[in-house]
């Protein structure tokens, strides 16, 4: 964790050093060389880390070193950003200062002073830069010496040098200790015995189970190992593989176990030779334990001296990477599920009361019970807490451990963390530290990725470039497919992970990892308060507050979370050092706020209160993402709001509709997301074209439409369009969005031409009413035909809702013609119509286009719904049974349609 604060640090210092060279700038008390010197101190102490952290996890003194040197660390980054914000702020006031003073002299007058003063005010903050250095400079010396003299850290370790080795895995299991797990090895048993017809030139199929370190995957695959060597239909060959994966070990395995003679000290071509020819005509099943490689090159060899076996080999792979099961070209991947409760206790009770009377069992059930639930269905907890309640005989002695944190207890460090480090070590160091900021979730919440990249930009974990955010998209990847992260919802258009959990067991690891750093504060689900020195604390969540405690207490904090809790008027003095300030029941935000210059993150959301965002607010350069979602009575953004270079996300959905965008709102180029535009100044939005994700704008002003410019916006994948207007609805034309769209919602009178250009389109949803009042427009003297949306080859879901002029549905939405040999809606998974209230027809094809093998029309629908058209007399009856693979058909208040089909 560590490791990742001090290169982030020295990231920022090395081009801070170049310009102060480049651009002559000169610190007072010879503070360029003590800067120069900062570096190469910290460059050194870098070297260490890998060892220094390492060791700290066990030991405390380690601990209390790394965190005094983390310390030092975010203080060069508080003076630092310093620094960056006084030289933006000189840049801003010198542009603003030649706008005003073009052509008044009075103003030429004022903007001289204003430059001597800002020269004296430059002098006095490189004194206090450099007295800083100066102090910093000397604890890092002590820091230094401290190694020297007591730790001597080995510089550039690797993880390799691991205190905890793992067991070596063996075929057998004691099924009396195995519980929850039947319907997993039915699944994979039913998977292995099956001749798939998915294998295509696969000659040897490949089966992975992925889970966590300690989800019971190695029991699972000795379970159905024992099944198959049962059936004498296979050659059972059980291999070890762990980490770092060893060819030459695993093939020598292989070969002992197929009872094949090799000679002593054979090069690993010659293993695989030797068992390429000992499986032939043979059929195999190899199961390859615990599997962490990455890199396809050292796997493929093998994996083409197994393909000479006979066909309907399997190999079952067991893996906490799901890239690892990617990789090795998995026909099927098996993610292994928790435990259920009742399973957790009946194995926790079976460990823990062997040799104890009944009585014992009557007595400490509801205690352990409750015990169990905190394993969270993980096997390697119940088993664990199993073992540490066997040997406690009381109802206080299990009610204590009740009560406790996991990660406080010594049993739970020894007999789990350990398989948890090895996934842990894994990882580089910025990707660890993001894992260990999650402690600071409460257990068994929600987190919402994209929210939790912006959390990690903010507290700079993140490289400072054009990608942060793909970046933090990498690293929650990474994690995830190491299962750190679990319980996933995921986005139906591009099937990226949206939200997700942490297993308790692991945010107890996180926990551990940061116990001195990251603090919730009050009872969670009924749990003790945790108590550490205030001193220590950098990132606090207050979930209930303690008169006692003063915000005073907390002076190093640079996460604030209190979502639930109204805070003290005067609370902002003392978050000079805050990155991220998450605040709910908020009136008012006073003026100082602009105080908090290192601020990159303020979520003031779901205020319903608040009316006004203080001009002060526009002090804060360094913000990235403001969060002002839900705030339904605030008027507007202040005017200086220009003023903010580096903010990339405002996030303003279910703000009033009629919010104010100031002039200069067109200047934060560098934003990504805006997530909802209701203005009648949509040429604001004409040089935003870093905007990602997605965007709802409602058109106001015809004479504004083209002055968007959203086609030159890349990034945008999804996009809502409101069209308030009849009279515009020519005009919506020229709000064509970019053709990479994937998502379109669209409320007006007829769909825009521009529709069927959208090739990467999967998911639209057209809606008729509301998108103009009805004393506009009469639907007796106007109706609307749908495009040829047939043609979209992405589309996975067209939805009409309430499009009151459409009266007949023709084959101009499938696109026909005599020409036609592509499909028709190629990947149309579902079909929606909506209160079309005035829909009659809907033609049919042909006979003999119903018999042309040639046409192939929706051959992927999976479910036909039309709700409350009242008005459909039949459904086309020959072009639906062109549609093979449709499972659902449903008719909701459709009188003429239930009537004729009963």
């Amino acid at each position: 964790m560590v490791d990742a604060i001090v290169s982030m640090v020295l990231n920022r210092l090395t081009p801070f050093i170049e310009k102060m060279v480049k651009e002559q700038v000169c610190l007072l008390f010879n503070g360029k060389n003590k800067v120069q010197s900062l570096s190469s101190k910290l460059m050194k102490i870098h070297h260490v880390l890998a060892d220094a952290e390492r060791k700290g996890v066990t030991d405390p003194r380690v601990k209390s070193w790394l965190e005094k040197l983390q310390e030092i660390a975010y203080e060069i980054d508080d003076v630092l950003d310093e620094w960056e914000i006084e030289n933006l702020k000189q840049l801003l006031e010198e542009s603003d200062d030649a706008s005003r003073s073009c052509g008044d002299p009075w103003q030429k007058v004022s903007s001289f002073l204003e430059s001597i003063r800002f020269c004296f005010k430059q002098t006095v903050m490189r004194r206090s830069i450099a007295l800083d250095i100066k102090r910093i400079n000397e604890r890092l010396d002590s820091v230094s010496q401290e190694n020297e003299n007591e730790f001597k850290f080995i510089p550039n370790v690797t993880c390799d040098s691991r205190d905890f080795k793992r067991i070596e895995s063996t075929s057998f299991v004691d099924v009396s200790e195995v519980y929850g797990r039947d319907s997993d090895k039915k699944r994979l048993m039913s998977k292995l015995l099956s001749v798939s017809s998915s294998q295509g030139e696969d000659k040897i199929q490949i089966i992975s189970i992925v889970g966590a370190g300690g989800m019971g995957k190695t029991t699972l695959a000795q379970l159905v190992f024992n099944e198959i060597k049962k059936l004498n239909e296979f050659k059972p060959i059980w291999v070890c593989v762990s980490d770092p994966f060893d060819g030459i070990k695993i093939a020598q395995t292989i070969l002992n176990e197929l009872g094949s003679i090799y000679p002593a000290n054979s090069q690993f071509e010659t293993l695989l030779n030797r068992i390429d020819k000992s499986i032939s005509r043979k059929k195999i099943f190899l199961v390859l334990d615990d599997v962490w490689t990455e890199n396809d090159a050292m796997w493929k060899p093998l994996k083409k001296s197994l393909e000479s076996g006979e066909v309907g080999s399997k190999i079952l792979v067991t893996t906490r990477k799901e890239i690892v099961a990617k990789v090795i070209g998995s026909n099927h991947i098996h993610p292994l599920d928790r435990l259920s409760d009742s399973d957790c206790w009946s194995l926790l009770s079976q460990i823990a009361f062997q040799n104890r009377r009944d009585c014992d069992l009557e007595m400490l059930s509801k205690t352990g019970e409750g015990i169990a639930k905190k394993c969270k269905g993980m096997p390697l907890a119940a088993k664990t807490m199993g073992g540490l309640l066997r040997f406690k005989s009381g109802v206080q002695e299990w009610q204590n451990v009740l009560k406790s944190e996991m990660w406080e207890l010594e049993k739970v460090r020894k007999d789990i963390f350990p398989f948890l480090i090895l996934s842990y070590d894994e990882l580089n160091p910025a990707v660890k530290r993001c894992f260990s900021y999650c402690a600071i979730f409460p257990k068994d919440s929600k987190i919402y990725v994209d929210d939790l990249i912006r959390i990690w930009m903010a507290q700079g974990f993140l490289s400072s470039s054009e990608t942060m955010e793909l970046q933090g998209r990498e690293y929650f990847e990474d994690l995830a497919m190491r299962s750190f992260f679990q319980d996933f919802e995921k986005d139906k258009v591009n099937n990226r992970i949206i939200k997700c959990k942490i297993h308790d067991i692991v945010h107890d690891f996180a926990q551990f990892l940061t116990k001195n750093e990251c603090l919730i504060w009050g009872e969670v689900d009924g749990g003790p308060k945790i108590v550490v020195s205030g001193q220590n604390v950098h990132h606090l969540n207050m979930m209930g507050y303690d008169d006692e405690i003063g915000f005073s207490f907390y002076p190093k904090l640079r996460s604030f979370f209190c979502r639930n809790l109204a805070v003290p008027p005067n609370f902002f003095c003392h978050l000079k050092r805050v990155r991220l300030l998450s605040l709910g029941n908020l009136e008012g935000i006073p003026k100082e706020i602009g105080n908090l210059i290192h601020i990159r993150y303020l979520d003031i959301s779901h205020n319903s209160s608040l009316k006004e965002l203080p001009d002060t607010i526009c002090d804060l350069y360094n913000l990235q993402t403001l969060g002002i979602q839900k705030c339904n009575s605030l008027c507007g953004l202040p005017e200086g709001i220009h003023k903010l270079k580096n903010l990339r996300h405002l996030l303003n959905e279910g703000t009033a509709e009629d919010f104010k965008y100031p002039q200069g709102f067109e200047k934060l180029t560098n934003l990504r997301t805006l997530e909802i535009y209701s203005s009648n100044k949509l040429g604001y939005l004409k040089y935003l074209n870093q905007l990602e994700g997605f965007l709802r704008i409602k058109v106001l002003d015809e004479d504004e439409a083209k002055e968007a410019d959203l086609k030159n916006k890349k990034s945008l994948c999804f996009l809502c369009l409101i069209v308030e207007k009849s009279g515009i609805s020519d005009v919506i034309e020229d709000l064509q969005p970019p053709p990479n769209l994937e998502d379109l919602r669209f409320r007006g009178l007829r769909l825009p031409k521009w529709t069927t250009t959208l090739t990467q389109l999967r998911i639209l949803q057209f809606f008729g009413k509301g998108g103009v009042p009805n004393a506009i427009i009469s639907y007796d003297d106007f109706s609307c035909s749908l495009p040829p949306l047939g043609k979209l080859p992405f589309l996975e879901e067209l939805s009409i809702w309430e499009v009151e002029s459409l009266d007949r549905v023709g084959h101009e939405l499938l696109g026909m013609n005599d020409k036609t040999s592509s499909p028709i809606f190629p990947k149309l998974k579902i079909l929606l119509f909506f209160e079309c209230q005035r829909w009659k027809e809907w033609e049919d094809i042909s006979e003999e286009e119903e018999q042309n093998n040639m046409i192939s029309i929706m051959p992927c629908l999976q479910e036909l719904m039309i709700h409350t058209c009242s008005e459909l007399k039949a459904l086309p009856h020959r072009l639906l049974r062109k549609a093979p693979s449709r499972e659902v058909l449903k008719i909701y208040n459709c009188p003429y349609l239930q009537n004729r089909y009963n």
